[in-house]
C-alpha cells in the first residue's frame, strides 16, 4: 500500500494495484507520472485523477460522451503504442474538466483527452489535430443543446402520433 497526504482527500491508501502510470505526465505536469482514479461520489459521473507524487494535484474528470456523445478520438498507432492497446474497447477515455464557481460554467478539455489502458493501468494525454475541439468546451451548453434536440424530436414524434390518429380517425369515420 501506498500512503500520500493530499489536498481534496487527506490521507490516502492505494494499492500498487491501482496506480495509473502516465509515462509521459500532462501537459504542464511532465514529472507526475503516478495517478490513482477516485470516485466523486457514487453516483457521479465525475472522477478525480489524483497524483500520488504531488498530494496537491488532482484533476477533475468525465467521460466525454456523456455529453457529447459524437466526440471521437483519432490517433495514429504510434501516440498511443506505449499503452499496450490490443484493441480499441481496452481503451478508455476521459477528458479533464474546469469547474468554476459558477457550474454553468463548466469546461471540458476536448483538445487533449486523456486515453487509458485499464488493463495494464497506462495512460498517455492526446493532442488532436481536430480543429472543433476546443480546451473550454462548455459542457452545460452542450447538455442544453441535447435537451433541445431531444424535446424537438419529442414533439415532432407526438406531431406524427396525433397525425395518424387523426388519419385513423377519418377513415373509421369514412371521411377519408
Amino acid at each position: 500500500m501506498i500512503k500520500v497526504k493530499t489536498t481534496r482527500f487527506n490521507e490516502i491508501e492505494v494499492d500498487e494495484k491501482d496506480v495509473i502510470e502516465l509515462p509521459a505526465g500532462l501537459v504542464g505536469f511532465p514529472e507526475l507520472k503516478k495517478y490513482v482514479l477516485l470516485d466523486h461520489d457514487k453516483d457521479s459521473p465525475f472522477k478525480w485523477l489524483q497524483s500520488l507524487t504531488d498530494g496537491a494535484v488532482a484533476f477533475v474528470l468525465i467521460n466525454p460522451l456523456l455529453f457529447k456523445p459524437e466526440y471521437t478520438v483519432e490517433v495514429n498507432e504510434a501516440e498511443v503504442s506505449d499503452l499496450g492497446l490490443e484493441n480499441e474497447e481496452d481503451a478508455v477515455i476521459s477528458v479533464i474538466i474546469t469547474m468554476p464557481s459558477d457550474p454553468q460554467k463548466m469546461t471540458a478539455n476536448l483538445k487533449a483527452p486523456l486515453v487509458f489502458n485499464l488493463k495494464n493501468r497506462k495512460g498517455r494525454q492526446v493532442i488532436l489535430n481536430n480543429s472543433e475541439y476546443t480546451t473550454r468546451h462548455n459542457i452545460m451548453e452542450e447538455v442544453k443543446k441535447r435537451s433541445e434536440q431531444t424535446q424537438d424530436e419529442q414533439v415532432q414524434e407526438m406531431i406524427g402520433q396525433a397525425k395518424e390518429a387523426t388519419r385513423a380517425t377519418q377513415k373509421a369515420e369514412g371521411q377519408e
